[in-house]
């Protein structure tokens, strides 16, 4: 899991945080390797909560129960289209002024207060939410969580996991910790962004609306030390663009600029499963 390196106020009361749980069933068996090194859903969950309260003690959540509703409201149309719609989804917005975003495993999701205003519409934010909820949906966080498990744990303790052993309260806070600095790799990344639009689409959101979010973020990398190293594990963001824009046409989009090169094609480029169910009109 990419991670902020953000410097901000201590947390603030609980009412900032509004937790939301999506109803519908999961529309798909998890990946074999998801149980590659036994973390269960559960367990999964139980990191996740971890890294927030990480998160809420280091840097601290807006006080703005509207605002994170907000959020909320956009981001739950995006996890009721994904692969995991079950998990008890939650949103915050961490007190920092960068732009940025990002997500832990079991479906907690954050959002800077300095992402808000950059975005300039509900698309735009969308596909944002529609890239961390895929990270959480495809399990690119419980791969991180896992690989933590190997790193802080060893052999012997997930031995022990895969014949039904739990994790202590210091095992867990062990992984979260490892977590705040890991980072995706850029096909995930690229993969994130994939799902991201095909998201939006589904829930009804303008899918088109990452083309400009992308461009101004470029725009933004240009600043010296506007973003730090807060994107350092993405690719780069103009071939991000260039990957966006092929992955429009193949929706059916008529999108103007340069076609990507074969990495970032072969990147961008998956079908979109038929599993996902599109959001009905009365949704949006």
């Amino acid at each position: 899991m990419r991670r902020l390196r953000i410097r901000s106020r201590p947390a603030v009361p609980a009412a900032a945080a509004i937790a939301v749980a999506a109803t519908l069933w999961a529309q798909s068996a998890p990946p074999a390797h998801a149980q590659l090194f036994g973390m269960s859903e559960q367990q999964e969950i139980q990191v996740g909560r971890e890294v927030e309260a990480q998160v809420a003690r280091t840097y601290g959540f807006v006080n703005d129960p509207a605002k994170t509703r907000y959020v909320a409201n956009i981001a739950l149309k995006l996890a009721r289209v994904s692969e995991r719609p079950r998990l008890p989804w939650t949103y915050h917005i961490v007190q920092d002024a960068s732009v940025n975003a990002f997500a832990a495993p079991g479906g907690f999701i954050f959002v800077t207060r300095g992402l808000l205003p950059f975005v300039k519409s509900e698309d735009e934010l969308a596909f944002v939410l529609g890239h961390e909820t895929t990270h959480v949906a495809r399990r690119h966080a419980v791969d991180l969580a896992q690989r933590e498990m190997q790193l802080q744990l060893g052999a012997v303790l997930i031995t022990q996991l895969l014949f039904g052993g739990n994790l202590t309260a210091y095992q867990v806070s062990q992984i979260a910790s490892g977590l705040l600095g890991a980072k995706y790799s850029r096909d995930k990344e690229y993969e994130a962004d994939h799902y991201g639009v095909i998201y939006a689409q589904k829930a009804g959101f303008d899918p088109r609306a990452s083309v400009p979010f992308f461009e101004r973020l470029a725009g933004l990398e240009q600043k010296q030390g506007a973003l730090g190293t807060a994107f350092a594990s993405h690719p780069p963001t103009p071939d991000r663009i260039k990957a966006i824009r092929d992955e429009l046409r193949q929706m059916g989009y008529q999108v103007a600029g340069p076609a990507a090169g074969p990495a970032e094609a072969s990147a961008a480029l998956r079908p979109a499963p038929a599993d996902i169910p599109a959001a009905s009109p009365g949704e949006r």
